[in-house]
Parts: structure tokens; sequence; C-alpha cells
């Protein structure tokens, strides 16, 4: 009878500490217990996975991974074009984190032949942030300051589109390219961001999700700002270039700035600092503009 009693105690717990999780795919990610050796495909999901308490967990990541610090410290297992899938076997990983977009299926498929469990991610939005706190918290075993960091991201965004109300709509553009130009569509996350600040992409509507566009169809659509990806202290050497198209109104009234990349492209806690500074921009803007 003890021996009985033993056994569905050790069932139960077994039962308890399998983690089932759904990706953004759509499919179901199965763990016997929390991942401890966790490969990171893409910069955005090692920002994650470090903010909710599992840095100390990654075996192995993508060579972008530069954030926080500790991150430059891991082994480097794949780029945008490809995987060493021989390294990534050998460090005997419990879970692989990709981005679907980021990674592609000619990365993602063959670490699934491999036998490695793969949990995708694609958000689309920021108020979807929140729930890839949640679930790497649960695929990690860090449930409690995932949680956390559930309440502190959500308060923020919260404050930061109140600030929002009864704003004026102003167009905007997102240069991420200059030579060709190319920007982003509404289904990017950097859209989301220019809506939640009261801003409309003017590119909104365009296909792919990365489209080239010309300088023809941006003086048409005549963008009241324009933000691109870099720093205020290290201004590309194209950033001048606007001067020369004086028929827009973001060059007439100066309304041409720049945010780290890292801060707007990435699918992060720190892109509430990239928000903050595109919510400050359209500001100045609506103040130029009247």
């Amino acid at each position: 009878m003890r021996l009985l009693s033993i056994l569905l105690v050790c069932c139960s717990l077994s039962v308890m500490a399998e983690v089932r999780v759904v990706d953004d795919n759509g499919d179901e990610v199965r763990l016997a217990v929390p991942a401890q050796r966790i490969i990171s495909l893409a910069p955005n999901i090692t920002e994650v996975l470090f903010h909710i308490g599992a840095g100390d967990q990654i075996v192995g990541a993508d060579e972008y991974s530069n954030y926080p610090e500790a991150a430059k410290q891991i082994l480097r297992v794949n780029n945008h074009a490809a995987a060493n899938y021989e390294l990534i076997l050998s460090l005997k990983p419990d879970l692989v984190i990709a981005w679907q977009s980021g990674n592609g299926d000619k990365i993602i498929n063959p670490l699934r032949k491999l036998g490695i469990p793969v949990f995708v991610v694609e958000t689309h939005q920021i108020e979807r942030i929140p729930n890839l706190f949640r679930r790497f918290g649960q695929l990690s075993g860090n449930n409690d300051l995932a949680q956390q960091r559930i309440e502190e991201f959500t308060q923020r965004l919260q404050l930061l589109g109140d600030a929002q109300t009864g704003k004026s709509v102003v167009r905007t553009f997102y240069q991420i390219w200059d030579q060709p130009l190319i920007t982003l569509n509404g289904k990017h996350m950097v859209s989301d961001v220019i809506e939640l600040c009261g801003g409309i992409n003017i590119f909104a509507d365009a296909v792919p999700l990365v489209p080239y566009v010309n300088i023809e169809s941006i003086v048409a659509a005549d963008p009241q700002v324009i933000i691109a990806g870099g720093s205020q202290e290290e201004q590309p050497g194209w950033f001048s270039s606007w001067q020369q198209w004086t028929g827009i109104s973001a060059v007439q009234h100066k309304q041409i700035y720049l945010i780290p990349a890292d801060l707007m492209q990435r699918h992060s806690v720190r892109i509430l600092d990239g928000a903050q500074m595109m919510c400050d921009y359209l500001d100045s803007a609506r103040t130029a503009i009247n």
C-alpha cells in the first residue's frame, strides 16, 4: 500500500512537471520538465529570455545577440542565413527557440528533423509581447519573474498609450535602408508602434512585409515625419540627403529623426524605449506642423 502511494505521488509530480505551450505557428511544444539548456536563434529571443530570468539557461545564440552584455559571451550557433547543426547538437539543448520571419523554414525545419523541440515565435503587435514573457517563463521554469515582467511592461505600455489620447494623426515614413529605399508595412510591429503614438504608416498597405519603395511614392504620400534606424550621435551618410526633397512636409519642417534599430526592430522589452522616442518625435512633428 505504501509503495502504491509513493508511485502515485511520483506520477502526480511527473504530470505536474510536464510543460505544454503553443507557439505562434499553432504547434504545441511538450517538455517533460522546463528547459535548462536553451538555444536562442534571434537577438529578440535572447533579450526576452534574459529579461524573464532565463539568461543563464541559454547555451547557444545567434551572432547578433548583443544585449544584455552577458549575451555577448554565449556561444554563437547561427546567423540570418545558416545554422551550425552539428554544434547545436553537441550542446545537447532541451529546447530551441526560433523566430519565424527571421530564421525561416530553411533553418527551422532541419532542427525538427534532428528531433530537437523547436518553439517558434512571430509577434506582430506590441501588446502581444507580454505573452512572450508568459510562455518563455513556462518553457524555462521562470514563471514568477515572467509574471512580474508582464505587469511592468503592461503598465508602462498603458501609460504610454494613454498619453496619446486626443492627439492629431501624423503621417509617418519609417526607413530601414537608403539604397534602395526600404520600409516596413502595416503587419510589422514598427507600424504598430507608429499607430500607438498616434501616427499612420504611409506604407501600411504595401506588400510584402519589407517593401522596396521609390522616392516618387514617398513624395506623393507626403509624410509629416521621417524616422530611420540609427543614432543621432552617429548619423549615417545618407541622412542629410533628404534635404533635397523640399516638397516633403517632414523635410520642410525639419522633422527627420533616428531611433536605434535595436530599440524598434527587436520584439523585446526595449521596444518600449523605442516607442517612447517615436512618440516624442511625433509630438515634435505636431508642434512643427501647427
